[in-house]
C-alpha cells in the first residue's frame, strides 16, 4: 500500500547540486527548441550568415539524419540534465 510522507524537512538545497544542471539543461533545451523552429521555418544556416541563422538553421553540408541527430542531442541533454535538477530539488 502506497503511504503519502508530508513530514518534509525545510532546509537549504546546496547551490551546487542542482545550479550547474539546470544551466546545462536549459541551455541545451533552449537550443533544441530553437533549432527545431529554425526546422520548421526553414532555415539554412552556414558561413556567412547572420548569427540568428546559425543558430536556428540546419547546415546545408550535413545529411537530414545528422541535422536531425543534433536536434534530438540537445534535447536529450537538455531534458536529462533539468531532471536531475529537478531530482536533486525534490532529493531533500
Amino acid at each position: 500500500m502506497l503511504r503519502l510522507n508530508f513530514n518534509w524537512q525545510l532546509g537549504m538545497i546546496a547551490f551546487s547540486d542542482w545550479f550547474p544542471n539546470a544551466l546545462v539543461g536549459v541551455t541545451f533545451l533552449s537550443l533544441g527548441l530553437v533549432k527545431i523552429y529554425g526546422w520548421r521555418k526553414g532555415i539554412i544556416g552556414g558561413g556567412g550568415k547572420p548569427a540568428a541563422c546559425r543558430l536556428m538553421g540546419r547546415c546545408p553540408s550535413w545529411s537530414k539524419p545528422v541535422n536531425i541527430g543534433v536536434i534530438v542531442l540537445f534535447l536529450a541533454v537538455g531534458m536529462v540534465n533539468v531532471g536531475i535538477s529537478v531530482l536533486a530539488l525534490l532529493k531533500k
